[in-house]
């Protein structure tokens, strides 16, 4: 009750930084979506010359080639993924009254930041 009575201008900055986590969750569930797609539908996704892909020259190859670069990719997303859920819990405690660790915003303010930058070049790239 404390907490809600300070003033909703105080807890501005966590809701932004929860906010900029959060979109930099979804572009890890993006990105790492995109590379089990890849990875599983590959004869069907990319359909051309496999003489010359990763893993070729036989399609058996290259499938097994673009599976194989996924499976490393999820493991990373989730374990990514669990880092940021436990940097937002600890974001949320200055709302509730108890203390959090000195480096737990800067170190959100950087990686919602560099995930700014991340999807800013992912876009440019496609």
């Amino acid at each position: 009750m404390r907490a809600v009575s300070r003033g909703r201008l105080a807890d501005a900055p966590t809701a932004l930084l929860g906010t900029g986590l959060g979109l930099v969750a979804w572009f890890i569930i993006l990105i790492s979506t995109q590379a089990a797609a890849n990875g599983a539908l590959y004869p069907l996704l990319d359909a051309h010359d496999y003489q010359n892909s990763w893993g070729g020259p036989t399609l058996a190859g290259a499938w097994a080639a673009h599976a194989a670069l996924a499976v490393p990719i999820l493991v990373a997303a989730v374990w990514l993924l669990r880092g940021l859920v436990v940097l937002g819990s600890d974001e949320q405690e200055p709302s509730t009254g108890s203390r959090s660790q000195w480096w737990s915003r800067p170190l959100a303010l950087l990686l919602a930041a560099a995930g700014a930058v991340l999807f800013v070049g992912w876009i440019n790239q496609l």
